[in-house]
């Protein structure tokens, strides 16, 4: 007989006479992992886009018939040869006692940054033609007959040659230097229309400048030779102001005045006062800039309305 397991029967049950089912443990099950899913975004690529210079070129500072040449931002080696054309309504020149329409036709124009904010130019109209409308009672010179006939009379323009330079200063902000101009007497007052005299302008250059606009004026003083009476001068008060603005790389406009203020209350024939206001637009693409300009004359001997236009061209730069 088997031995008896206290609390159990003989038969294996329990005591208490009921079945006991013994249940296997249940399987612990491990946790469950919470994965998460990790979106990595392309990064946005930030495009800087470059500064866009508003600087004007040398094509456009160095202008071909300004009413003066913006020496506070020249560079040695800016150098621009330009040709064009000019046309005045109602001019008097009183030396001959004559009055008409003048144009200007070649006018020519050299320019050359001699050195840091140094420039030198030389202007003039290799041909002026002046359509004679009125005559005055008398002549301060004796007029050749065809002149005094006609109704038309030609001559050669009186060259200038200028030294404009502005060493105070930076190219931008404020900068100083003076102007000296020398005009030649390469006319023939005979001919009614040129003075044929030696006169010397001194100026003190004065510039206001961002990389958008510039504003230059020279004022000083004109010493300017007698056209009809020997050992004689006129001393008169000579400025030039104008600002230019760059309103987009390829366009530029200005505007501004030029003249001379006589200090005698009666002037000598042909040194008397003149006066100009201009404004001038200019296209420039590379090398190259093609320029505009309608003018008014506030003095007599300037005439009333003006228009002029011409090509430039940039032979060499230091940028």
């Amino acid at each position: 007989m088997p031995p008896q397991v206290a609390g159990l029967s003989a038969t294996g049950f329990p005591a208490s006479g009921f079945p006991t089912t013994v249940r296997p443990p249940t399987a612990v099950q491990p946790p469950t992992a919470v994965r998460y899913r990790t979106v990595v975004e392309p990064a946005t690529s930030t495009v800087v886009e470059p500064a866009t210079s508003v600087e004007p070129p040398a094509v456009v500072q160095l202008r071909r018939d300004g009413l003066l040449q913006h020496a506070g931002a020249a560079a040695p080696g800016d150098a621009l040869i330009g040709i064009g054309a000019a046309h005045t309504t109602d001019a008097a020149f009183p030396l001959g006692g004559l009055g008409g329409d003048l144009t200007s036709l070649p006018a020519l124009h050299g320019i050359l940054a001699i050195g840091p904010r140094i420039v030198l130019e030389v202007r003039g109209a290799a041909r002026q033609a002046l359509r004679i409308k009125s005559r005055g009672q008398s002549s301060a010179v004796r007029l050749y007959p065809a002149v005094q006939s006609g109704g038309t009379t030609t001559d050669v323009g009186d060259f200038e040659v200028a030294f404009t330079f502005a060493p105070i200063g930076r190219a931008e902000g404020f900068a100083a230097g003076g102007h000296v101009g020398l005009k030649l007497p390469n006319s023939d007052e005979r001919k009614g229309i040129g003075s044929n005299t030696t006169d010397v302008t001194l100026a003190g250059l004065f510039s206001w400048a961002s990389p958008r606009w510039r504003t230059t004026g020279w004022f000083g003083v004109s010493i300017l030779e007698s056209p009809a009476d020997l050992f004689e001068q006129n001393d008169v008060f000579a400025f030039a102001v104008e600002s230019l603005w760059q309103v987009s790389r390829s366009w530029s406009i200005a505007a501004g005045t030029r003249g001379r203020i006589s200090t005698r209350r009666i002037s000598p024939a042909g040194a008397g006062d003149l006066g100009e206001l201009r404004a001038t637009a200019v296209w420039s693409r590379g090398s190259i800039s093609v320029d505009a300009a309608l003018g008014y004359g506030y003095t007599e001997m300037s005439g009333d309305w003006s228009l002029r236009g011409g090509v430039a061209w940039l032979l060499s730069g230091g940028r």
